[in-house]
């Protein structure tokens, strides 16, 4: 969620940064220090944790019945990412494949460099794709291409442990970690490196993509957004926020988080696109606006919307036949835009009830069920401690909901993020960044 200078964070964090962040948007600031915590559910029986529900429903025959652990994995769990249905990418100590359908750890991969910051991860047709830098003033931040090989910028690392942690700031060095099935690292490429070497002096964005078969990748820069051809090496520009390229009334438009809005099966790769967000100037007005766009890889077909009485995010949460648009959280009014892949709006959720998402909001790993992550009590008196709902994605009806950090203080400052298993019914809370983290796992 968010997520790049995307991420979800919560309203008291951004009081103190608010002054500095409003420029950039919702800026990812995740730079916590650990303070040491330690679950605050480790001791707490997951039966009395458990909320029961009418529509609660057991596991599935021949599924696991186990809920996620987090003592299956060393060290905090820093973030946990959608790999595919059923499937979690945990980021620990290492990089762990685990697949929620067999309780099993099925992959591991460790970095040779401690402090990699993680972006976007993607399951491939065949594999993975991580996007993520390393730590500046490293040796592995300036990695070298090995010798005999002056052009790919491409290499396997070692395989030492490393702590890791979510994105805190944009920095250069983007790099794409490809990796097959079973999480073995089959080439890196250095993304930030050879977009120099192609003559494009920018900075470019932790927002990356990467297309379903893994041959192309998207990156927004800070005034370009470029294609990326995997198997010929070569970058192409699709959009300049300097030229003259106009949309809808739109000028100088700018992408800020991109995506691909995949195929259906069978289909040709034509049919594969972009869909993205970012801001542009309408005609006659000098101050941008939100937008949202799409085109075809190549760069034609572009078409950029502005949308009236919806305060459009920059967070887009992609699915193979809809694309989820998130309010912006400091305007959030309770409301979901959803369109097809071709940017038509399908309909607009209504969450139910009086929550407005403004403190998170997420989407399943299949998408069936929106959840949003609201604080507690005052925001004044605030100690720790959040609301957990779940709701139907077509309907915005509540399904369940669970309060979670309400007995600890530990909590106060923190941010919350929820991921689902539609298959299993499976809900995992993440409270907490960087190494102070607690996680605690429902079935609903």
């Amino acid at each position: 969620m968010k997520s790049s200078i995307r991420s979800k964070i919560y309203r008291l964090y951004l009081i103190g940064l608010i002054c500095l962040c409003c420029l950039a948007g919702c800026g990812k600031g995740d730079s916590f220090q650990s303070s040491g915590l330690e679950s605050a559910d480790s001791a707490e029986d997951t039966e009395t944790q458990r909320k029961d529900t009418d529509s609660a429903a057991p596991p599935q025959a021949g599924i696991s019945g186990s809920l996620f652990d987090s003592g299956k994995f060393a060290g905090k769990i820093t973030s946990v990412k959608y790999a595919g249905p059923g499937r979690l990418l945990v980021c620990a100590d290492h990089l762990s494949l685990y697949d929620a359908q067999t309780d099993q750890i099925v992959g591991e991969y460790r970095f040779s460099e401690e402090g990699v910051q993680l972006g976007d991860f993607y399951a491939l047709s065949d594999g993975y794709a991580l996007f993520g830098e390393f730590p500046e003033n490293t040796a592995g931040g300036a990695e070298a291409v090995p010798e005999g090989d002056s052009g790919s910028a491409e290499y396997v690392t070692q395989d030492f442990a490393a702590g890791m942690s979510e994105v805190t700031e944009n920095r250069e060095g983007l790099r794409c970690w490809l990796f097959d099935g079973n999480l073995d690292l089959q080439r890196s490429i250095d993304l930030h490196g050879l977009l120099r070497e192609q003559g494009y002096d920018e900075m470019i964005e932790m927002s990356a993509a990467i297309s379903k078969d893994g041959t192309q990748i998207a990156v927004c820069g800070t005034r370009k957004l470029y294609r990326y051809d995997v198997e010929r090496n070569t970058f192409r520009v699709l959009l300049d926020v300097d030229s003259e390229t106009e949309s809808g009334g739109l000028r100088h438009i700018s992408a800020s988080r991109v995506r691909f809005t995949g195929r259906e099966e069978g289909s040709s790769s034509d049919a594969e696109g972009l869909i993205f967000t970012g801001i542009a100037i309408p005609e006659g007005r000098s101050n941008s606006v939100p937008i949202y766009g799409t085109m075809n890889l190549d760069g034609s077909g572009l078409n950029c919307r502005t949308v009236s009485d919806y305060a459009l995010s920059d967070e887009i949460i992609a699915y193979e036949n809809e694309i989820w648009f998130p309010e912006d959280f400091q305007y959030a009014t309770g409301k979901l835009m959803v369109t097809d892949r071709t940017g038509q709006v399908i309909r607009t959720v209504d969450l139910e009830g009086e929550d407005t998402g403004e403190d998170g909001i997420f989407g399943s790993d299949t998408g069936k069920y929106i959840a949003t992550a609201g604080i507690l009590g005052d925001l004044t008196e605030w100690n720790g401690g959040w609301r957990i709902r779940i709701y139907d994605a077509e309907s915005g009806k509540i399904v369940w909901e669970q309060n979670v950090g309400t007995d600890t203080s530990a909590y106060s400052g923190l941010s919350c993020r929820v991921k689902i298993l539609d298959g299993l019914r499976e809900c995992i809370v993440i409270c907490g960044r960087n190494e102070n983290t607690a996680t605690s796992a429902w079935f609903f």
